[in-house]
């Protein structure tokens, strides 16, 4: 039913034209991030969705704007998006945006990678940008990883914890991914328990894959797969103060 999903954590959402969470301690959000098959119901993923508990979602799935609006009323979370972005379409599932975009980022070898952004306020002095992207293959990677950083340098807040989201066709393109993200922004799988070193040292999974930073501004306290090595993970990242 659904291919693949990235780490989070609780994100603690209130009515209103952005996220507001009052205090100046530290905030859980519960994320996930999933590909959806095409045959998949707006229902269906829903119903995933309050069953992980999730109310952070970065979501991928070869649909129309109609689908993600039926899953997020379904889900009570508020739309940002869809952006279209080739095969799929990519959309975030959480409070009310204070402002979401969708870019076509060039590329040094030719083509471009599109990205959608959003950004959530959290307080008066911290801010959440979410991000989401497809890489198509090998080839691609360092273009992509290259472009997508000069992003974050020049239109995103430096202020901002980050949850970034990356839809890959393979476990060694998502492998790749990490590597050279790292250690701007660091793999969600390393924060698997240890129970399941194996899956957190092995290839990765296809699908989503879920990257957070920066370190200093956001942690992953921890993570878990809902079933089977090529699952979906739900993890708790933490922004500090």
């Amino acid at each position: 039913m659904i291919k693949n999903i990235l780490v989070g954590a609780a994100f603690v959402l209130m009515a209103g034209c952005a996220i507001r969470l009052g205090g100046p301690g530290p905030v859980e959000y519960r994320t996930v991030a999933l590909n959806a098959d095409s045959h998949v119901t707006p229902e269906e993923v829903a119903a995933w969705i309050r069953r992980t508990g999730a109310n952070l979602v970065l979501l991928a799935a070869d649909a129309d704007s109609a689908w993600f609006d039926e899953v997020a009323r379904r889900s009570e979370l508020a739309l940002s998006g869809p952006g279209r972005a080739g095969a799929v379409a990519f959309a975030f599932l959480a409070g009310k945006p204070v402002g979401d975009t969708t870019v076509a980022l060039p590329l040094d070898g030719g083509g471009r990678v599109v990205v959608h952004d959003a950004l959530y306020q959290i307080d008066e002095n911290r801010f959440l940008d979410l991000l989401a992207l497809r890489i198509d293959h090998q080839r691609q990677v360092v273009d992509a990883v290259r472009a997508l950083l000069d992003y974050v340098a020049t239109d995103v807040a430096s202020t901002a914890a980050v949850v970034l989201a990356v839809d890959v066709p393979d476990g060694a393109v998502g492998d790749s991914v990490s590597a050279l993200l790292n250690p701007a922004f660091l793999d969600a799988r390393a924060c698997l328990e240890d129970g399941d070193g194996a899956a957190r040292s092995g290839p990765g999974p296809t699908g989503m894959r879920l990257f957070y930073g920066p370190e200093a501004r956001m942690r992953c306290d921890e993570a878990e797969r809902l079933a089977g090595a090529d699952s979906p993970l739900v993890a708790r990242l933490i922004v500090g103060r």
